[in-house]
């Protein structure tokens, strides 16, 4: 019985560990390469070598020939083991910071992200149409969209966001543009400035996908911000949602250390 237990555990396990390589590779061929595609694809090759039974003796007898490989070997195993736990940890605590709703009429604050030659990218637009979903269910929200113009962006991003809401038709007194940050933390903090010079609800609906709730909380945490922060997330393409959530899954600790 427990034979048979561990074979299906272990079958289960080799399925997912295929069934999310894909979700790696593809934005790879896309020109994702980031710490988040190379260290989710490793890990899927290693869960799928442990749990195929084969493959795994094979590797074992391999390794542990001799005193070197064998605690080379023991290590590897160690620090994945380690790093999926993390990993399911940090997953859950993102998932509960992202199911975190914001309070009525909140103002929102969409953070920015790549705008292309032609356009917002796909992150960009999930964002805009989640802050867009957002607006029109809370008609008494004000928004600061919140972005600056990198070397490479035709435009600032909070000025891309504006034209894209002002086009489905949210009226552009309740859009104020913050087109000065850089990044995450910039995005809040001179948002938050916006708000309080235009004496705007302090009550905060972040504008951003799943997996990047979990920072914007710790990052208002570490600003002293008070008030309720909530969480409109963003239209995510399923495509990307695994490679970015492994990506913050370094950047989160990152983030509380170095901040």
């Amino acid at each position: 019985m427990k034979k048979l237990a561990l074979i299906i555990i272990r079958t289960v396990f080799a399925f997912v560990a295929i069934l999310f390589v894909p979700f790696f590779v593809l934005p790879m061929m896309q020109g994702i390469i980031n710490i988040g595609s190379i260290s989710g694809l490793a890990l899927c090759v290693w869960i799928f070598c442990v749990s195929a039974a084969p493959i795994h003796r094979a590797i074992r007898k391999l390794f542990c020939r001799k005193k070197l490989t064998k605690i080379i070997y023991r290590t590897v195993n160690v620090c994945f083991i380690l790093f999926a736990v993390y990993g399911g940890i940090v997953t859950s605590l993102m998932t509960w910071a992202a199911l975190q709703t914001p309070s009525q009429n909140a103002t929102t604050v969409v953070l920015g992200a790549q705008v292309k030659p032609w356009g917002p990218s796909a992150v960009l637009s999930g964002r805009i149409s989640g802050a867009e979903n957002y607006l029109e269910q809370n008609k008494d929200a004000d928004a600061v969209l919140s972005g600056g113009q990198g070397v490479d962006e035709p435009t600032s991003e909070a000025e891309c966001m504006y034209e894209e809401l002002t086009k489905s038709g949210i009226d552009e007194e309740r859009l104020y543009i913050e087109d000065n940050s850089t990044n995450t933390t910039e995005n809040i903090k001179y948002s938050v400035q916006i708000i309080e010079e235009n004496n705007l609800n302090p009550d905060l609906a972040i504008a951003t996908d799943f997996y990047h709730q979990l920072r914007v909380r710790i990052i208002a945490n570490q600003l002293g911000i008070k008030q309720n922060v909530g969480a409109v997330n963003s239209d995510t393409s399923i495509l990307y949602l695994p490679v970015f959530t492994v990506r913050e899954w370094f950047a989160l600790p990152y983030q509380v250390l170095f901040r």
